[in-house]
């Protein structure tokens, strides 16, 4: 007799050229997946797609969701055939998947944290400074697998590079809890049927110095500033955002 969260079937929906052996393996992956999160895996679909564009260096993408006894758990993943895909993409939802099954366990053993509150402690504009810089090793991935990350970070933004676009982007919340992007690319055709969908930000990517985009943040409500700076020959996407302690945060692309 199977275990009470084992799943019978994983639902599979295909585009493009995949072989039946490639099908087969997928599905495999993602049940082997379904009992690392210790609780009743209500539902599991599995999208594998093969983009036909001669341009594209990474043409396929695997996709997975798990229902977890009601909490959505996904990952995306792109590569140069669908094996590569499909590997990538266990990696990435087991990690999600023992992510949260130790959250899980850490509740049991901790007492229940206090709320966050939304403001930010005040400290004068001239006593605020970088207290963190965080330099990420930036790997190609798709818009909604950012935002997959920043879901299961947990975080309120996310700065990836593009790999549809070779483009640093970040995607976001705001207020009303619809997530963007920016800067927008023209023409894209966003994801609408993400939870919630993607939409195009106003953000822009500005080109300041570090201390005008400290003082551009001071004069916004804003969560972070989105820039490149101009003294640089990279041209790489940076973020500054506030902290809760009320000095900011830096994170850069590695070189």
């Amino acid at each position: 007799m199977g275990k009470p969260h084992a799943v019978c079937e994983v639902e599979l929906l295909t585009r493009g050229v995949i072989t039946q052996r490639d099908r087969k393996q997928a599905i495999e992956k993602v049940q082997a997946l379904c009992e690392l999160g210790h609780e009743p895996v209500l539902a599991a679909v599995l999208k594998l797609k093969v983009r036909t564009k001669a341009t594209l260096e990474l043409p396929a993408i695997a996709e997975a969701s798990l229902d977890l006894n009601g909490t959505p758990i996904r990952a995306h993943a792109t590569g140069h055939s669908i094996t590569e895909a499909v590997d990538l993409l266990h990696d990435r939802l087991s990690r999600r998947l023992r992510r949260r099954r130790d959250r899980l366990e850490d509740r049991h053993h901790e007492p229940e944290p206090t709320p966050n509150h939304a403001g930010y402690s005040a400290v004068p504009s001239d006593e605020r400074e970088v207290v963190r810089h965080k330099t990420l090793a930036m790997h190609p991935m798709s818009l909604e697998e950012a935002a997959d990350e920043m879901d299961q970070l947990d975080h309120g933004f996310y700065l990836f590079l593009d790999a549809d676009h070779d483009l640093d982007r970040v995607v976001y919340r705001n207020g009303d809890g619809s997530i963007y992007v920016v800067p927008a690319v023209a023409g894209e055709d966003l994801p609408g049927d993400t939870r919630p969908p993607i939409r195009s930000g106003s953000v822009v990517l500005s080109h300041l110095p570090l201390t005008e985009a400290e003082a551009l943040l001071d004069e916004t409500d804003d969560a972070f500033v989105f820039f490149a700076d101009p003294d640089s020959d990279l041209d790489r996407g940076n973020v500054l955002y506030r902290r809760f302690d009320g000095h900011y945060g830096l994170i850069t692309p590695a070189v």
